[in-house]
């Protein structure tokens, strides 16, 4: 029987770890050459965020900022977490008046604990296995009984790169940084196929509804956006 892919060594830290190092680097690309995939992703996360009509958004793992800033130019009061202190500042620079909080997603609800968001969302910013299933579970409890978690994450069919099965991968930073050195390790993440991210999500609360944004050109999935709700008492005695 063929094994699963190899985990390394305390890959949730290691998560966190590589962001870190690599967070200029990062920027630098985004600048330089962003993903050409964005132009699709980018409107269907914020287009998703926009038909809840919140008032209020929690973006957790908001990096640079960019899908806070363009919720809070049309609005929204906007909270935004991320655990990698360099793509916090950026943020912080060009929205000196949202609210930005520089927390490993472990460390939630910590300053947050009673509050409550309209939408909290998720922009390919899950990487991790056990972590995932800790974070889903506290944001669940930072929204009302209608609030919505939205997340989008790469597609399965499309980052499985020939292998389906559920495990930890590494990866590779694509492009050069400005100086044309190749960029630092990038972070191991653990791979899902679609199934397990619903088993992942019915879990802790209610999938209601699972788009595909595609690629007009290959007519292939890019990534999936998975829209959640807090499960009810119904959904909870039914499970």
């Amino acid at each position: 029987m063929a094994s699963s892919p190899a985990a390394p060594s305390d890959p949730e830290r290691q998560v966190v770890q590589r962001w870190q190092d690599s967070a200029g680097h990062w920027q630098r690309l985004l600048e330089r050459q962003p993903p050409a995939s964005r132009a699709i992703t980018n409107p269907a996360i914020e287009q998703a965020v926009l038909a809840k009509s919140p008032r209020t958004v929690l973006d957790v793992g908001c990096g640079e900022g960019w899908l806070s800033r363009s919720l809070a130019s049309q609005g929204i009061e906007m909270t935004g977490v991320d655990a990698v202190a360099p793509l916090l500042s950026t943020a912080r620079k060009h929205d000196p008046y949202s609210h930005y909080l520089c927390l490993e997603y472990d460390d939630l609800p910590g300053p947050l604990e009673g509050s409550q968001f309209d939408v909290a969302v998720c922009n390919f910013a899950l990487f991790g296995d056990q972590s995932v299933h800790r974070l889903v579970a506290s944001l669940l409890t930072l929204l009302p009984a209608n609030g919505h978690l939205l997340i989008q994450t790469l597609h399965p069919l499309s980052a499985c790169q020939g292998d389906y099965r559920e495990g930890w991968r590494d990866s590779q930073w694509q492009g050069l940084d400005h100086e044309s050195h190749t960029m630092g390790e990038a972070p191991p993440w653990y791979f899902r196929p679609l199934s397990s991210w619903i088993a992942l999500l019915q879990k802790h609360g209610r999938l209601v509804t699972m788009d595909e944004p595609m690629d007009p050109q290959t007519r292939q999935p890019l990534s999936v956006l998975f829209h959640v709700t807090p499960a009810t008492q119904q959904d909870r005695n039914n499970a």
